[in-house]
């Protein structure tokens, strides 16, 4: 992202300034979370990542190509799951697949082995409504992983679970993430979840949103987070990135 910022005009009327030049460049198998306080404009920098939303001045690309619209290359994860209520578990996952001419037999076969990956074997048959919130967001994942995005845009997907939940996918992701080191642009409230998953962490200011900080998260890989709780690396982290966000109005320079 080059010199990208976003006006939106309001139903009252008048614009409202949600993001203001943002230079933000992400290496291939980074994972870049994204933090900071409500109402700064995470999940518009991510939704205009993803082509869903055009940015007001600026650009964004994708390694040589500009971002006009959606694409396969990037695949999004949201908060609200947005599953379809009439499709089973496999159906869910192998939807993308079979959107782009996948055959059938195909494409259940590699959505059967992602739901097996996400630690949903022989939940195939079951629909959106008979599962718990934290499995919801696992077909959720396994669905954008089918087609095999080389981005994930992850916006606040844990943020609706319970604490016990939210752990599990967090290790479950960072699993999928050693395995595979698709670039992941992971948008969030919590400064732990943000040090525990990250190579790096970028912090926006109060509105209009700009990048306060980037900071390099340097924990060890693979990650076990009853390990990191003793690592004074990693509490260093979390209480410098509170004091970034408690101090959020003042936009200051990337150290």
């Amino acid at each position: 992202m080059s010199g990208v910022s976003k006006t939106f005009r309001r139903r009252e009327g008048g614009e409202h300034l949600a993001l203001s030049a943002i230079d933000l460049a992400v290496a291939e198998g980074e994972f870049v979370s994204i933090l900071g306080p409500s109402g700064c404009g995470k999940s518009t920098l991510l939704y205009m990542l993803g082509g869903f939303v055009a940015p007001s001045s600026g650009s964004i690309r994708v390694g040589d190509r500009p971002v006009t619209g959606p694409g396969p290359d990037r695949g999004p994860v949201f908060q609200e799951f947005a599953l379809f209520p009439w499709k089973t578990v496999l159906g869910n996952v192998a939807y993308g697949l079979r959107e782009q001419g996948v055959a059938r037999v195909a494409a259940e076969a590699r959505a059967r082995a992602l739901i097996a990956q996400v630690g949903l074997k022989d939940y195939e048959t079951f629909y959106p409504k008979e599962l718990s919130g934290g499995m919801k967001q696992r077909v959720a994942i396994a669905r954008t992983l089918a087609y095999d995005p080389a981005i994930l845009l992850m916006d606040e997907p844990f943020g609706a679970l319970d604490a016990h939940t939210r752990t599990r996918l967090q290790n479950d992701l960072l699993s999928l993430w050693e395995r595979d080191r698709k670039t992941v642009l992971f948008v969030t409230h919590s400064v732990d979840e943000a040090v525990f998953l990250s190579d790096r962490v970028v912090v926006m200011s109060r509105s209009p949103g700009r990048i306060k900080a980037d900071v390099t998260i340097d924990l060890p890989r693979p990650r076990r987070r009853a390990d990191l709780l003793l690592d004074a690396r990693y509490q260093r982290h979390v209480i410098d990135l509170e004091r970034l966000i408690d101090d959020a109005p003042d936009v200051g320079v990337r150290p």
